[in-house]
């Protein structure tokens, strides 16, 4: 264990040290560099996110959509618009891969900030008098929150991938992830303390500002690392099949179908889905119904990503590599279903805003940091083509599906109890339960596969 000054270094301080900051020297400008990027995407996603479904479910609550008798207000609405987010990105990612195969990344990150700049312009126009642009203006904001998800998040780490390898990505991801994690929690605070005091107008010209910084931190990235490299960098997949886009989803599916494990995975991913989705919708529900106007709800939402973040942090930090490693994964899968059994108890007994306000927090927070963490690891001892084409099948087209189930449960009982939401928890809670036999089959697979995959490994000297 390091020492200083003859006295050693606490546990905590020393792993966190290890854990985060194992950086060289040459590496600094590029691993902050790359932290602030991601720092910069993520707390725009935050700005966005309470601000778009303020508005979707105000809008919508007093003007409900009336489909086949039924009248679908805010929080059923917005079900509705996750189906659309879904049908929007699948067209987004098509047309990302595509480009992302003909244009040098960095050109290309600089051209979705100035796409961006001017949506976010337009609608800084109008988002806070959308009475000028309807329902369809509503649904445009919505899905725009969920586009920058897609293709900002995915372009960045593509950009931080190219400029990596393995070994540099184990030591430098823990400072870039947590510059992500930081930077929700700045995001979600600028809408919890701003927004009803200026309105959504100002914050979303605010915007132009972190998106001029993304495309400076870009360009400056790129050079520094052309001038280290001695190389000018390109498409990084020149070499790749230019379409090998449906092949792969169909050999990712056979790879899933003809595996235990894979199928193990895709229904850990799927029943979190359905499940997050519903805890999600309850908590539209409960801020429409409880919280008046439109710039109120913002905050709260705020609030929560405040919540949500605050939970990443201190989760990531404190217990993610301490669990995984001293406890094992299938321990690590648990923290996240745990918790959401007690909240989804607790709301079941005795619904109110605020604990559903801390159960979605639970949520995402450990989603975003010790589930995610484990979930990833199961892909380790697979191969290649797992680690690509299944993966990539699964995240893509299972997780999707998934998400049109929860829309499917949710306003079926939604109708069913005509407005019980504290009811959807008892689906909630034996999904929970089926959640943790799964974890358990994927354990204790994964330690064979893993013990599997040692004993072949070379012994070196």
């Amino acid at each position: 264990m390091p020492e200083r000054s003859g006295r050693r270094e606490p546990y905590m301080l020393s792993t966190l040290r290890k854990e985060l900051f194992d950086i060289r020297p040459s590496e600094f400008p590029k691993a902050f560099g790359l932290s602030a990027y991601f720092f910069l995407v993520i707390a725009i996603f935050w700005v966005l996110k309470p601000m778009k479904r303020g508005l979707i479910i105000g809008y919508f609550g007093n003007d409900p959509i009336r489909i086949l008798g039924y009248a679908f207000d805010g929080a059923q609405a917005e079900q509705l618009g996750k189906v659309l987010n879904m049908i929007v990105a699948f067209a987004v990612v098509v047309a990302f891969t595509w480009l992302v195969r003909r244009i040098p990344r960095h050109r290309l990150i600089v051209a979705f900030c100035l796409v961006f700049g001017g949506l976010f312009a337009f609608f800084g126009l109008y988002v806070d008098n959308i009475e000028v642009l309807g329902g369809p203006g509503v649904w445009s904001f919505y899905v725009l929150g969920d586009i920058w998800t897609t293709v900002m998040v995915a372009t960045f780490w593509a950009f931080a991938n190219d400029l990596n390898t393995g070994e540099e990505a184990e030591r430098l991801y823990g400072v870039i992830g947590l510059g992500g994690v930081l930077g929700g929690f700045v995001g979600a605070s600028i809408v919890s303390g701003y927004v009803r005091e200026i309105g959504r107008e100002p914050l979303l010209w605010g915007l132009l500002l972190p998106l001029t910084a993304i495309a400076g931190l870009v360009w400056y990235i790129h050079h520094l690392e052309v001038q280290q490299s001695g190389r000018e960098a390109c498409c990084p997949d020149d070499a790749v099949d230019d379409d090998p886009t449906p092949n792969a989803a169909i050999e990712g599916a056979k790879l899933v179908l003809n595996s235990r494990y894979l199928l193990g995975i895709a229904a850990l991913l799927g029943v979190y889905e359905i499940v997050s989705n519903v805890i999600d919708f309850q908590l539209g529900v409960y801020v429409e119904d409880t919280i008046d106007t439109d710039l109120a709800r913002d905050e709260f939402f705020g609030f929560v990503g405040q919540l949500t973040s605050a939970v990443s942090i201190g989760v990531q930090l404190l217990l993610t590599s301490f669990v995984m490693k001293r406890m094992g994964l299938k321990i690590a899968l648990l923290f996240l279903p745990v918790a959401l059994f007690a909240g989804s108890v607790g709301f079941l007994l005795a619904p109110s805003l605020l604990l559903v306000g801390f159960l979605s927090a639970s949520d995402n927070g450990l989603n975003y940091s010790i589930n995610q963490s484990a979930r990833e690891a199961l892909y380790t001892p697979t191969s290649q083509d797992v680690k690509y084409k299944a993966k990539a099948f699964i995240d893509m087209f299972l997780q999707r599906a998934a998400k049109v189930v929860a829309v499917a449960l949710n306003l079926g009982l939604d109708i069913l109890t005509a407005g019980g939401i504290r009811w959807l928890s008892i689906p909630v809670i034996l999904l929970i339960a089926g959640w943790s036999y799964v974890i358990r089959f994927l354990g204790r697979e994964f330690e064979e596969r893993k013990s599997e995959a040692d004993s072949e490994a070379p012994i070196e000297a």
